[in-house]
């Protein structure tokens, strides 16, 4: 996997799941007030928490090869977009190629393109979306105390894809296994 294809699938977890699009400015300079309006800057808005999971860093080699990827290649990235932050990782294999992101979008205010299934993994709450990117990709987002773990599988994007296997195999199995390692007091 190059680093177009792990930027182009953050950017479509980051549009799709985290419900970022074009960021707007408020208060800009080209704002036009009244002039008998005091300007006031104030923000009411609370920071959202700092994400305290990186998935290059925290997940092993040993979860990454049980799954058929090459830990060797992981690609990091972490954006900021306004408040939020997302922390991802681009892991490819042979039969499948993965993006795993932390990002610290509230879980309420995650939107989706098709219906969720509420799951839970590990006695985490958590979110099954087949077709969630795209219809050859499957998501898993686990809530965690700062936002969600995303587990986005994708078999088509695979070295040499497989054209059996279905668009969630080991998803949920990939998020039974990282799960554990999300340390984040839920």
């Amino acid at each position: 996997m190059n680093n177009r294809r792990v930027a182009l699938a953050t950017a479509l977890t980051i549009s799709v799941l985290a419900g970022c699009g074009t960021p707007s400015i408020s208060g800009s300079a080209t704002t036009e007030r009244p002039e008998s309006a005091p300007a006031i800057a104030t923000s009411t808005t609370p920071a959202l928490p700092e994400v305290t999971f990186d998935p290059c860093i925290d997940i092993d080699d040993a979860i990454l090869l049980r799954f058929g990827l090459e830990p060797t290649e992981r690609e990091p990235d972490v954006l900021t977009l306004g408040r939020e932050t997302i922390v991802s990782c681009g892991v490819p294999g042979d039969q499948r190629s993965v993006t795993l992101v932390a990002q610290n979008t509230p879980w309420d205010d995650i939107p989706f393109q098709v219906t969720p299934q509420a799951i839970t993994v590990n006695g985490r709450e958590a979110w099954y979306v087949p077709g969630s990117l795209h219809d050859n990709g499957c998501s898993v987002l686990m809530r965690t105390s700062f936002g969600a773990v995303i587990i986005n599988n994708t078999p088509s994007m695979g070295r040499r894809p497989d054209p059996t296997m279905d668009r969630c195999d080991g998803a949920l199995e990939m998020a039974e296994a990282i799960e554990p390692l999300i340390d984040d007091g839920t």
